[in-house]
């Protein structure tokens, strides 16, 4: 059988093809820059989770990263007062922001800062309820304001229903001169018509005073707004100036016994009149001064007052002060403590005996401050309660042995006693208070009619 000449060309060409051809090498990889026109059109965006932040974290995280004052004040501005430029500088005083600058439309609904009992602030919200607008700004009505008295005759003010010889008087009220800088501060103002009452009967007014109210409670450590009514003074007075006083209490208000009083020498001498407050009419002492303040504006008519430490005598806890208010028109020799004052308690607050939890939060201040400052105090073993604890087991112990040991040493034979057996209802004597009724020589009644001997006969 021949095989077809073309058919063997054709497998001849497929080895050689087979046999010369070569792998070709990969090719290395080449960076490719894209351009805008080469961005895909479609992005992908990640699923958005709800983050759950630790509010203790966040707190730490806070003290942290704070400075050393919790309240910056805004940034310092500038205006111009009567032709003059001048640079105003904010201040934050118990987290009351004053002198800041004010925004450039007027809202009615501007919040203010209202001050409690104790002079301590509070941020008030005004509100729009049925068309009216509750806790609003407050009115100072003419407390602030100076009155004149302005004259016309007919010449002047031409009125066609006006005599010859009539004269026209008008009181006109002119704004006081640094309205703006009142404006500054959103702290409200001492006026007459928030004076308090104080004294035991309350009947006398606490003026100059607004805050604090007399014999109200200021705690340690805390800002205190002192007001008063600027226009109480006279109006030469520009300055005025915060005095405290000790204050010792009367044996009747400190519970003592009438033979425990003593007059001491320091104590200041005033008639009855001169006692404004109701701790003085108790019998109170005014005792030596402990603190005066510089200077301040009158017109200001505020002082802020933080207690401190070093106020308290040691191992005391609160005490009884007079605050009074120096004019600049009196002088130090002539000036009385007593003449405008209130009398007021510095507490330093409430300490509990209790240790509930102690541990617990001994334990997680070491922790926040580890987080704090990145450094650990480890503190050493407390001797006294390692000795305690080790001591009331060992007590035990060794009274449970000496019992045990008592027993061993005195072994007694108790197998002779017998159990007494008292005679109870056999006894013949009368039981006292009662008589027992056992044993009774009488008949039972009868509870029926067949228990009736014999028959019935008529």
């Amino acid at each position: 059988m021949r095989i077809p000449f073309a058919l063997i060309s054709f497998f001849i060409a497929n080895a050689y093809s087979l046999t010369l051809a070569q792998p070709e090498a990969t090719p290395d990889p080449s960076v490719v820059y894209t351009t805008d026109s080469s961005e895909p059109s479609q992005y992908l965006h990640k699923r958005i989770k709800e983050v759950i932040i630790n509010k203790q974290h966040a707190q730490n995280q806070a003290q942290k990263t704070a400075s050393s004052s919790s309240e910056k004040p805004p940034a310092p501005w500038y205006r111009t007062v009567d032709g003059q430029v001048e640079i105003v500088r904010p201040t934050v005083i118990a987290g009351v922001t004053i002198s800041a600058k004010p925004p450039k439309t007027t809202d009615p609904l501007h919040e203010w800062v209202s001050l409690n009992k104790q002079g301590l602030p509070k941020t008030i919200k005004p509100e729009i309820k049925k068309g009216r607008t509750k806790n609003g700004q407050p009115d100072y009505s003419t407390y602030f304001q100076s009155a004149t008295t302005i004259t016309y005759n007919k010449e002047q003010l031409k009125a066609h229903n006006m005599a010859e010889d009539e004269v026209f008087t008008e009181v006109v009220h002119i704004e006081e001169s640094d309205l703006e800088d009142h404006l500054l501060n959103p702290i409200i103002r001492c006026t007459p018509d928030r004076y308090k009452k104080k004294g035991i009967a309350k009947d006398v007014l606490t003026k100059p005073f607004c805050t604090p109210e007399d014999d109200v409670r200021l705690i340690l450590d805390k800002t205190h707004f002192i007001t008063w009514y600027s226009r109480y003074f006279a109006p030469e007075v520009e300055k005025v100036r915060i005095h405290l006083s000790n204050v010792k209490e009367s044996a009747k208000q400190k519970g003592f016994k009438k033979r425990e009083l003593v007059h001491e020498e320091d104590d200041i001498d005033y008639t009855p009149f001169d006692k404004r407050s109701k701790v003085l009419e108790h019998g109170g002492k005014v005792k030596e001064g402990f603190f005066v303040s510089d200077w301040v504006k009158n017109e200001d008519g505020y002082y802020p007052l933080t207690i401190i430490e070093e106020w308290f005598p040691k191992g005391v806890f609160e005490k009884k002060v007079l605050i009074s208010l120096q004019p600049d028109n009196v002088p130090d020799d002539e000036f009385n403590v007593l003449t405008d004052s209130i009398v007021v308690e510095f507490w330093k607050g409430a300490k509990v005996l209790k240790g509930d939890f102690a541990d617990l939060r001994k334990q997680e201040e070491k922790l926040v401050q580890k987080y704090l400052t990145g450094d650990y105090v480890e503190e050493g073993i407390n001797y006294e309660e390692y000795m305690i604890i080790l001591a009331l087991p060992t007590c035990v112990i060794i009274a449970a042995f000496g019992m045990w040991l008592f027993v061993r040493m005195n072994r007694f034979d108790l197998s002779h006693l017998k159990k007494k057996k008292f005679p109870r209802e056999k006894t013949t004597h009368k039981m006292i208070p009662f008589v027992s009724k056992k044993n009774k020589n009488h008949d039972r009644l009868p509870l029926s009619n067949m228990d009736v001997r014999g028959s019935k006969q008529d």
